[in-house]
């Protein structure tokens, strides 16, 4: 993708066309089989390769049911990808809800965005097989995602630690950093997944949270 296409992807995803938020919001049935089966269909073949006739007889829909409900392959990529970013946040908020401190929600959400990453088929098929698909959006042209994720991660730690008390501008400065630090290390994670950093259970991820991730919030401020 080159920037503007980063920044068309960012802007999809976070005020994305009517026509596909509708079908994500309380999906039925059918529309759940489509997203289903054109997330297995990517992960076979890769994003580029994908048909609507392939979609429509992997989920079981007629051709005119999959395309009164996405018009166009481009409105069903998006589509696809909403869902699976929502399951992401969703997911990750879920797993931080047990969370009573700050190095506990950092330890849950280190270890659900680690697992989410080396778990998804989808991910690691576009890396492995179409990376101009994706490659420079994580790397050269990654502008757009990182101030969104630096805007969600700084926003989260804000609540986090002062609650609705009023800061300093050096205090969200400082906050702005961490943040930003923490989504490289994730695009680190999701271009590069072989790691000697020891994080297969929960105690060795508290471990590398308590002596590397917690010091860049607590330190000096």
């Amino acid at each position: 993708m080159s920037t503007s296409r980063t920044a068309e992807f960012v802007r999809r995803l976070t005020a994305p066309e009517p026509a596909v938020l509708a079908q994500l919001h309380r999906p039925d049935d059918i529309t759940s089989r489509i997203l289903g089966a054109t997330l297995e269909q990517a992960e076979l073949v890769g994003m580029r390769r994908i048909t609507m006739e392939d979609v429509a007889r992997r989920s079981g829909v007629g051709r005119a049911t999959l395309y009164r409900r996405f018009p166009t392959k481009a409105a069903l990529i998006d589509a696809v990808v909403l869902a699976e970013a929502r399951r992401y946040f969703d997911g990750n908020a879920q797993a931080c809800s047990h969370a009573t401190t700050l190095e506990d929600r950092l330890v849950y959400g280190t270890v659900f965005t680690v697992t989410f990453l080396r778990e998804h088929a989808l991910l690691k098929k576009l890396l492995r097989t179409e990376p101009e698909t994706i490659l420079s959006s994580l790397t050269i042209d990654a502008g757009p995602i990182l101030d969104f994720a630096i805007d969600q991660s700084a926003a989260e730690l804000r609540t986090e630690i002062y609650g609705t008390t009023a800061i300093t501008p050096d205090q969200e400065r400082h906050l702005r950093t961490v943040a930003e630090l923490h989504t490289r290390l994730t695009l680190s994670f999701i271009v590069t997944q072989h790691s000697s950093i020891n994080l297969d259970t929960i105690d060795d991820t508290r471990a590398f949270v308590r002596r590397y991730l917690l010091p860049m919030i607590t330190g000096p401020r």
